[in-house]
Protein backbone atom coordinates (compact mmCIF):
# COMPACT_ATOMS: atom_id res chain seq x y z
CA UNK A 1 0.00 0.00 0.00
CA UNK A 2 1.50 3.31 -0.79
CA UNK A 3 2.36 6.18 1.89
CA UNK A 4 0.09 9.02 1.16
CA UNK A 5 1.96 11.86 0.33
CA UNK A 6 1.41 15.11 3.73
CA UNK A 7 1.43 18.58 2.79
CA UNK A 8 3.72 18.90 5.86
CA UNK A 9 6.57 16.85 4.15
CA UNK A 10 6.63 19.24 1.30
CA UNK A 11 6.70 22.18 3.16
CA UNK A 12 9.58 20.31 4.85
CA UNK A 13 11.62 19.82 2.09
CA UNK A 14 10.77 23.01 0.07
CA UNK A 15 12.34 24.72 3.45
CA UNK A 16 14.95 21.92 3.05
CA UNK A 17 15.62 23.30 -0.67
CA UNK A 18 15.45 26.70 0.46
CA UNK A 19 18.35 26.96 3.32
CA UNK A 20 20.55 24.42 0.63
CA UNK A 21 20.03 27.63 -1.94
CA UNK A 22 21.01 30.29 0.41
CA UNK A 23 24.02 28.21 1.72
CA UNK A 24 25.46 28.37 -1.68
CA UNK A 25 24.91 31.30 -2.24
CA UNK A 26 26.52 32.37 1.07
CA UNK A 27 29.24 30.29 0.28
CA UNK A 28 30.04 31.47 -3.13
CA UNK A 29 29.92 34.96 -1.67
CA UNK A 30 32.67 34.35 0.60
CA UNK A 31 34.71 32.72 -1.70
CA UNK A 32 34.39 35.66 -4.04
CA UNK A 33 35.28 38.05 -0.86
CA UNK A 34 38.18 36.26 -0.32
CA UNK A 35 38.90 35.37 -3.86
CA UNK A 36 39.16 39.59 -4.41
CA UNK A 37 40.96 40.33 -0.74
CA UNK A 38 44.01 37.89 -1.69
CA UNK A 39 44.58 37.73 -5.74
CA UNK A 40 43.14 41.15 -6.06
CA UNK A 41 44.77 42.97 -3.27
CA UNK A 42 47.21 45.88 -3.84
CA UNK A 43 44.64 49.00 -4.40
CA UNK A 44 46.23 52.01 -5.64
CA UNK A 45 44.37 54.67 -3.54
CA UNK A 46 43.14 52.40 0.14
CA UNK A 47 45.42 50.63 1.61
CA UNK A 48 45.06 46.52 1.38
CA UNK A 49 45.52 45.23 5.63
CA UNK A 50 47.20 42.44 6.34
CA UNK A 51 47.15 40.60 9.89
CA UNK A 52 50.47 40.03 11.59
CA UNK A 53 50.95 36.54 12.54
CA UNK A 54 49.16 35.24 15.43
CA UNK A 55 50.67 35.29 19.38
CA UNK A 56 52.29 38.10 17.64
CA UNK A 57 54.96 40.63 20.69
CA UNK A 58 56.19 43.00 18.39
CA UNK A 59 58.23 44.82 21.45
CA UNK A 60 59.02 41.15 22.33
CA UNK A 61 60.02 39.16 19.10
CA UNK A 62 60.27 39.93 15.38
CA UNK A 63 56.77 39.10 14.18
CA UNK A 64 55.72 37.56 10.91
CA UNK A 65 53.12 38.94 8.24
CA UNK A 66 52.17 37.34 5.16
CA UNK A 67 51.11 39.98 2.40
CA UNK A 68 48.86 37.84 0.23
CA UNK A 69 50.29 36.64 -2.82
CA UNK A 70 52.50 39.52 -2.81
CA UNK A 71 55.72 38.77 -0.31
CA UNK A 72 56.24 38.66 3.37
CA UNK A 73 57.11 41.47 6.32
CA UNK A 74 59.04 40.94 8.89
CA UNK A 75 59.56 43.66 11.52
CA UNK A 76 60.52 44.17 15.24
CA UNK A 77 59.54 46.92 17.63
CA UNK A 78 62.27 49.13 19.74
CA UNK A 79 61.36 51.58 22.50
CA UNK A 80 64.15 52.89 24.49
CA UNK A 81 64.38 56.16 26.42
CA UNK A 82 61.46 57.92 24.69
CA UNK A 83 62.59 56.42 21.18
CA UNK A 84 59.94 54.15 18.57
CA UNK A 85 61.75 52.47 16.33
CA UNK A 86 60.90 49.77 14.25
CA UNK A 87 63.06 47.44 11.74
CA UNK A 88 61.32 46.15 8.74
CA UNK A 89 61.84 43.32 6.11
CA UNK A 90 60.42 42.63 3.08
CA UNK A 91 60.18 39.38 1.15
CA UNK A 92 58.97 38.82 -2.14
CA UNK A 93 58.25 42.32 -3.28
CA UNK A 94 59.99 45.66 -3.98
CA UNK A 95 59.15 48.76 -2.43
CA UNK A 96 59.13 52.60 -2.88
CA UNK A 97 57.94 54.02 0.31
CA UNK A 98 57.49 52.71 3.47
CA UNK A 99 56.02 54.91 6.21
CA UNK A 100 55.05 54.12 9.47
CA UNK A 101 52.10 55.38 10.95
CA UNK A 102 51.42 55.81 14.71
CA UNK A 103 47.94 56.33 16.40
CA UNK A 104 47.80 56.53 20.38
CA UNK A 105 44.42 55.59 21.84
CA UNK A 106 43.06 57.35 25.04
CA UNK A 107 45.09 61.32 24.77
CA UNK A 108 44.90 64.31 22.94
CA UNK A 109 47.68 63.19 20.56
CA UNK A 110 46.30 61.27 17.82
CA UNK A 111 48.71 60.56 14.46
CA UNK A 112 52.03 60.60 13.31
CA UNK A 113 53.96 59.42 10.43
CA UNK A 114 57.26 58.74 9.28
CA UNK A 115 58.66 57.48 6.38
CA UNK A 116 61.35 54.52 6.44
CA UNK A 117 64.85 55.01 5.35
CA UNK A 118 66.39 51.94 3.22
CA UNK A 119 69.58 50.48 5.00
CA UNK A 120 69.63 48.07 2.50
CA UNK A 121 67.72 46.43 -0.03
CA UNK A 122 64.34 44.67 1.39
CA UNK A 123 64.97 46.59 4.98
CA UNK A 124 64.09 49.79 6.14
CA UNK A 125 64.35 51.43 9.90
CA UNK A 126 62.88 54.41 11.40
CA UNK A 127 62.64 56.47 14.65
CA UNK A 128 59.71 58.05 16.12
CA UNK A 129 60.34 60.69 19.08
CA UNK A 130 57.14 59.74 21.15
CA UNK A 131 55.17 62.66 23.26
CA UNK A 132 55.32 62.96 26.65
CA UNK A 133 52.55 60.41 28.69
CA UNK A 134 50.21 61.80 31.20
CA UNK A 135 49.99 58.30 32.44
CA UNK A 136 51.73 55.18 33.22
CA UNK A 137 51.61 53.80 29.31
CA UNK A 138 51.00 54.70 26.12
CA UNK A 139 48.82 52.57 24.10
CA UNK A 140 49.14 52.97 20.50
CA UNK A 141 48.77 50.94 17.08
CA UNK A 142 51.83 51.02 15.08
CA UNK A 143 51.28 50.30 11.48
CA UNK A 144 53.49 50.06 8.48
CA UNK A 145 52.06 50.55 4.83
CA UNK A 146 54.24 49.61 2.35
CA UNK A 147 54.30 51.62 -1.74
CA UNK A 148 54.57 49.03 -4.34
CA UNK A 149 53.74 49.36 -8.10
CA UNK A 150 50.73 47.08 -7.53
CA UNK A 151 49.31 49.35 -4.69
CA UNK A 152 49.71 49.68 -0.95
CA UNK A 153 49.95 47.12 1.56
CA UNK A 154 50.03 47.40 5.25
CA UNK A 155 49.90 45.72 9.06
CA UNK A 156 49.26 46.87 11.81
CA UNK A 157 50.76 46.31 15.34
CA UNK A 158 49.43 46.78 19.03
CA UNK A 159 52.04 48.40 21.19
CA UNK A 160 51.69 49.01 25.16
CA UNK A 161 54.84 51.19 25.49
CA UNK A 162 55.91 52.26 29.53
CA UNK A 163 56.31 55.47 30.27
CA UNK A 164 59.27 57.14 32.25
Amino acid sequence: MPIPDSSSQHASLRWLNTLVVVTLITVTVAIAYLGYYYVGAGNRSQVTWFAPELGCRPLDERCFTALGRFGEMQTQWHYQNGQLSVEMGLGGLSARQVTMQLEETGSRWRQAAVTLEAVSPGHYRGTFDMPLCRSDAHRARGSLVVSTARGLLGSWYDLSLPCK
